[in-house]
């Protein structure tokens, strides 16, 4: 008798851990989100037409013309900044061997 009940308290507190866990891990996507496939796309794409209307340009003055550009929403990418557009261009690199950057 008292195997059952370990079992059973065991058991519940097994379910009780389980959806504490389910609602701890976030399980939609937030609005401002920079991270998501579509964003780094959109960044990548930036990057890229800034590039290639201003060749020459330097980390620090590629990432002020981003920001300028007419597509870069500052309320969606606001974490981004000259160190995630050295890791931008880094994974880009790898998509794309022959980008000049």
């Amino acid at each position: 008798m008292i195997e059952w009940m370990m079992m059973g308290a065991f058991i519940a507190g097994l379910g009780l851990s389980v959806w504490k866990l389910y609602y701890f891990f976030p399980t939609k996507r937030l609005p401002d989100d920079d991270t998501t496939p579509e964003s780094v796309d959109l960044l990548e794409r930036i990057m890229v037409e800034t590039e290639h209307n201003f060749p020459g340009l330097t980390d620090e003055e590629l990432y002020r013309k981003m920001i300028e550009h007419p597509e870069f929403d500052p309320n969606h990418f606001w974490r981004f900044n000259p160190n995630r557009l050295i890791h931008l261009t880094a994974h880009y690199r790898f998509k794309e061997p022959n980008f000049r950057r």
